[in-house]
C-alpha cells in the first residue's frame, strides 16, 4: 500500500516538475524574441533551446474552414494550455448538396455519395426508411449538426418530413 502511495506521489511531483520546465522555456524563447540585436538574441535563443526540447512546439494559425472538413472530428488537442477547454464553435454548421448515388449496407441502412465527393452513412441506430432515387431525378439533402456534445449530424431530404441520422465516412 505505501509503495503504491510513494509512486503516486512521485509521478504527480514529476509531471508538475516538467511542466514548470516547459512554461520557463516558453517564457525564456518569448524573452528571446524580444532582443534587437541579431547576435544578442541568437546567443539568447541557444541559451534557450536545450531548455525547451521538451516544450510543446508554437501551433501554425489555423486556416479557414473547409467544407471538407464538416462531418470529422475536431483535431486533438495539441497546447496544454487548451487542454480542457471545449472546443471552439465550427464556422460551418450545415451543408447542402445532391445525392448521386444511394446505396445500402448488409443491415439495410442507406449510404449517401454526394456530388462534393463526400459520403455519409446511416447510423445503426437509426431506423428511417430511405426511399431508392427514382431515375431521371436528383435528391437533394441538407446535412446539420445535431447535438454537439455527440457529435451527431442529422440528413434532411428535401420535400421529405424525415432527419436522418448520420456520420460521415469519406
Amino acid at each position: 500500500m505505501q509503495i503504491r502511495v510513494l509512486a503516486f506521489i512521485s509521478i504527480f511531483v514529476a509531471g508538475a516538475a516538467h511542466a514548470d520546465s516547459a512554461a520557463d522555456a516558453s517564457a525564456a524563447i518569448a524573452k528571446c524574441a524580444g532582443i534587437a540585436d541579431s547576435a544578442a538574441r541568437l546567443k539568447c535563443f541557444d541559451a534557450a533551446a536545450p531548455r525547451a526540447n521538451g516544450a510543446p512546439a508554437a501551433q501554425p494559425a489555423r486556416e479557414a474552414p473547409e467544407r471538407d472538413g464538416f462531418g470529422f472530428p475536431p483535431p486533438p488537442v495539441t497546447r496544454v494550455e487548451d487542454f480542457g477547454k471545449p472546443p471552439p464553435p465550427p464556422e460551418i454548421t450545415q451543408i447542402t448538396a445532391t445525392v448521386i448515388e444511394l446505396a445500402r449496407t448488409v443491415r439495410g441502412r442507406s449510404i449517401f455519395t454526394l456530388d462534393n465527393g463526400q459520403v455519409w452513412r446511416q447510423i445503426d441506430g437509426d431506423d428511417t426508411d430511405v426511399q431508392d432515387l427514382e431515375p431521371g431525378k436528383t435528391m437533394k439533402v441538407a446535412i446539420e449538426m445535431g447535438l454537439r456534445l455527440l457529435g451527431n449530424y442529422n440528413l434532411t431530404i428535401e420535400g421529405q418530413n424525415a432527419l436522418i441520422r448520420v456520420r460521415r465516412v469519406k
